[in-house]
């Protein structure tokens, strides 16, 4: 265990401090020195997120086709961002709740659905969030969901793909 978290940690740092060495101009010895620091720090806290967030590898019907519509969706959501913002903010977002497909991960679905600009997770069933954990079908347990605010009305190509039998819930 404790080789694995030795091992992690410094894979984080190796990309952490190449990805610094990449986007600086020019490298001296401060600079490489502070890319050696800062990311220890960030590799730590890298690994930290890892755990608490507790990703696990992607699963369920909808993640393919999330993945495969990604690209779109992050273009469409910051001209959604943009067209809102050049019109004042005028426009109003919808707060929905996404259910999900059976067996696929909310933590995932939120990874995916938030990367987009125009989409803002607001919580997923597996944070205890009492909305978005109501009770599922079987009634034996928290129906898999996704709470989002989106700027959109309509579902965006993501949601649609993760959208289990229940389809998209309504505003919450």
């Amino acid at each position: 265990m404790v080789r694995t978290a030795v091992t992690e940690v410094a894979a984080w740092w190796v990309v952490m401090v190449a990805l610094t060495v990449v986007l600086i101009s020019s490298v001296g010895p401060v600079e490489l020195a502070v890319a050696a620091v800062a990311g220890l720090g960030a590799a730590f806290a890298a690994r930290r997120i890892r755990r608490a967030v507790r990703l696990g590898r992607p699963r369920g019907r909808g993640v393919p086709r999330a993945l495969a519509v990604l690209p779109w969706s992050l273009v469409r959501g910051a001209a959604v961002l943009a067209r809102d913002t050049c019109a004042g903010g005028r426009r109003s977002g919808a707060v929905r709740r996404v259910v999900l497909r059976p067996g696929t991960g909310a933590g995932w679905a939120g990874l995916l659905l938030a990367a987009s600009a125009d989409t803002c997770v607001l919580g997923t069933g597996e944070d205890g969030d009492e909305e978005s954990a109501e009770k599922g079908g079987n009634g034996d347990g928290p129906a898999p969901g996704v709470r989002v605010h989106a700027l959109r009305r309509e579902p965006g190509a993501v949601e649609r793909a993760f959208g289990g039998p229940g389809g998209l819930g309504g505003p919450r």
